[in-house]
This record gives structure tokens, sequence and C-alpha cells, in this order.
């Protein structure tokens, strides 16, 4: 068995892995496919290590030596592999390379003032994804508290389970709900934040997710407590403190409001 029969066969042992992800792992492996796994030893991933080094981002190779790693373990825990793993600790002193958006101010984006999406997210901190897959039955808003009630969907599930919540829609999207549609991109909301980022002349990498650091840069500016950031754009809560209780959409949405 090569590497990338062994990477198909631990897809098909993994069905809730993310078609993303084994794009991520294909790309990860494509290097090194043809070689049977058990040939894959310490020399090999070393080679693999200084090859990435002259080829890729510093970022990138930390990355994909992760997901490399990752493989390893979710193949012998399958049973389908008893070596050791070569990947473990190769990545040792290697950074991802990461620089906070510029949070520009509301004016910065004029050209997007009407644009239903971008009001959506500039007043909401949601992922492009989970705003452009939206189904219409998500939007509720004959509630009291009109809510974008967010989980997973056959169209596409959200990044994790503390990202299965309700947020409160604040009233400047309103007006723009019933614009919003559903994406046929088979990465929801993908292209329009390309074309955004290019239409805002924001760095490769930068596009609808900068809206998402900008809210979270907003919420913060006007003295909102972590714990009701995180519940709002649908971060894991990082203490166990924060786990207990429950986050009312009335709670939420007074949270929410201050935004103007």
């Amino acid at each position: 068995m090569n590497v990338q029969e062994f990477t198909d066969r631990i897809k098909r042992l993994y069905p809730s892995i993310q078609a993303e992800t084994k794009k991520s792992w294909d790309k990860a492996v494509k290097p090194i496919q043809t070689i049977k796994v058990c040939d894959v030893d310490d020399d090999v991933a070393v080679q693999y290590l200084e090859q990435g080094m002259s080829n890729w981002s510093e970022s990138t190779v930390k990355q994909r030596i992760g997901y490399l790693k990752g493989l390893w373990v979710k193949g012998y825990r399958k049973r389908i592999y008893k070596g050791e793993n070569p990947w473990l600790d190769l990545d040792d002193g290697l950074k991802i390379a990461r620089r906070e958006p510029v949070a520009h101010p509301w004016e910065f984006y004029e050209y997007y003032h009407n644009d239903p999406y971008f009001v959506c997210l500039w007043y909401s901190g949601m992922r492009i994804g989970e705003l452009a897959g939206i189904y219409p039955e998500n939007i509720v808003t004959d509630a009291q508290i009109p809510y974008f009630n967010l989980k997973h969907q056959s169209n596409r599930r959200l990044k994790n389970n503390s990202s299965i919540r309700m947020v409160p829609i604040h009233p400047a999207c309103l007006p723009y709900v019933s614009q919003l549609y559903l994406s046929k991109d088979s990465r929801p909301g993908r292209s329009w934040s390309e074309t955004f980022r290019k239409n805002m002349g924001l760095p490769e990498g930068e596009g609808a997710h900068t809206l998402r650091h900008n809210f979270a840069t907003r919420m913060r500016a006007l003295n909102v407590h972590e714990y009701w950031i995180d519940r709002l754009m649908g971060h894991q809560r990082s203490s166990e403190t924060s786990r207990y209780g429950t986050f009312d959409l009335e709670n939420l949405s007074e949270q929410l409001y201050k935004l103007r």
C-alpha cells in the first residue's frame, strides 16, 4: 500500500472528515504519494522536510507535516499501520506566520455597504461559509429576537460543535436577510470572499475572514466580555468556567446590539 492509497483508505475509515481536509491531505502527501507506507522512515521524512523548506514557506511546511503526523496517527489507531510515526517532532522549531488583518472602519467598505453578505458579516462575526451556506429556514425573523440558526447541514458542516449556535440578527441586517441566497459553490462563499478581497485591495488570504477579525476587535473596543464574543462567533471556549451556564438570545442580543 503506497501513501496515496493509505490516505484514501483513512478517509474511508473516517467518513466525517471533510472534503477540504482530504484535499489538504492530498497536497501534503503528493511528494511521497507513490512510496510504500512501510518505506517511509526517518530518512524519507527528513528529505521531505529539506525539500519542503526549499520550495514552500515555513508555515506551509509546518502545516503539511502536521497533516502527515495526523494521518500516521489515524492509520495506527485504525490498525492499518503498525510502525513508528516518522513525522513526530519533525516540525519542531517551525512557526506558522500569523498577521492580524487591519481593522478598517465601515467607511473603507463603502462599495459593499448594500451587499447583504457584507452587512450580515459586519454585524454578526460569522464565517463566510456559515452565512453563504445558510438555508432560508435558518433565518428566523418572526421571533421576538430574530436570529440565524446555525447548525451542521447537508451542504456544509460547521467548523466544530461550538459553532452550532443561534446568532441574533442585528437590526441593521434585517433589511438584507431576505436577499441572502444559498451559494452553489462547493465551498460556500469562497468566490464571494476572493472577489471581496480583490475589490478591497486586501493582501492574499485576507478576504471575508478579515471581517470576522474586525468584528472581534470592535466588540472588544465596546468592552464586551470575551465569553460573549466567543459565543457569538462560535469559538470553542478555552476555560472550564466558560463552558458552564447558558447563553440565551436576550443576553446575546444585548451585547451584539452595542454595535452601531
